[in-house]
């Protein structure tokens, strides 16, 4: 399943805070989708070009275009939203004990270390496809993790997929992808999302809005 999901709020609150908001009848949004709202327009897809503003929460349900203008949000601007890792990434070289991903950001070290990746595909032995891997190093200069030593190598255009360590909590390197359904990999020093908790053994990880409507919208960034 792709996507945010709510997990818990830091206000205490067992439920999710939801609301129902305006949306152009036209407008799709996928369920779990990072949402803004802009005056006069109403809810849109919040995406990697919004990274400096503000955000207003996940969408609660899908709302397929043409089928009418309301759909439920989780608001709280202290909510928190488990994400399973879907999103590739891909080699661009490895060995039987690493895994490297040149454009993986931000280059901090160790910022991988007690994650996990989980392989999707391996040229050289298709039996590692599935398989997770504990993260032991990480080095960011490179993009490269490393793991205990597998049966064999990976190489350029191997793909797995990855999930942070506790190291990586408080990080806000990363923003949303294209559509605003994952975590982009590859961003450096985003401002949408910030790591409150991981769960590497089921590929989990859980974040804030880092910049809310309801909440922190007047904060600059700079």
């Amino acid at each position: 399943m792709s996507g945010f999901r709510w997990a818990y709020d830091l206000n205490g609150s067992k439920v999710p805070l939801v609301r129902p908001m305006y949306i152009p009848t036209a407008t799709a949004i996928e369920k779990g989708e990072v949402l803004k709202f802009t005056p006069g327009t109403g809810i849109v897809v919040g995406d990697a070009s919004d990274t400096d503003t503000a955000h207003i929460g996940v969408a609660v349900n899908e709302h397929e275009a043409n089928s009418g203008t309301e759909i439920k949000v989780s608001i709280s601007p202290m909510a928190v939203y488990a994400h399973k890792s879907t999103n590739i990434i891909t080699a661009t070289g490895g060995s039987t004990t690493t895994f490297v991903v040149s454009g993986l950001l931000p280059q901090i070290d160790d910022l991988w270390i007690d994650g996990c990746i989980e392989i999707v595909t391996c040229a050289a032995d298709s039996s590692m496809i599935g398989r997770r891997l504990k993260i032991t190093d990480s080095d960011g200069s490179d993009g490269s993790v490393t793991f205990a030593a597998q049966t064999a190598a990976f190489a350029s255009g191997d793909t797995a997929r990855i999930c942070p360590g506790p190291r990586a909590i408080g990080e806000y390197g990363w923003d949303l992808d294209g559509d605003g359904m994952n975590i982009d990999w590859d961003t450096s020093g985003g401002e949408s999302l910030i790591l409150v908790d991981v769960d590497p053994d089921n590929m989990t990880s859980y974040w804030m809005l880092r910049l809310h409507t309801f909440g922190n919208d007047g904060l600059t960034i700079t």
